[in-house]
């Protein structure tokens, strides 16, 4: 039971991580289009939005690589 509720852990991790890539490819796309017609404050903005989901995303990533290295280290200890 334990090692189900951890792979759905590390499964929650990988979905949000994902998500966040997402849509900072949407904000990166809208940055660029902004930078474009030169709306250089909506562009900085979604640049900026970008960057943090960039950020996020890479936070669940982490997140999901270290709980399945406790989970690798508990199946090797057993």
């Amino acid at each position: 039971m334990l090692e189900q509720n951890t792979n759905d852990k590390v499964i929650d991790f990988r979905r949000m991580a994902a998500e966040y890539y997402q849509k900072a490819a949407w904000n990166q796309l809208l940055a660029l289009d902004n930078y474009r017609e030169r709306n250089f404050q909506v562009a900085e903005r979604f640049a900026q939005l970008s960057f943090d989901d960039q950020m996020h995303a890479n936070e669940y990533a982490e997140l999901a690589d270290a709980e399945s290295s406790l989970m690798l280290e508990v199946e090797l200890e057993e």
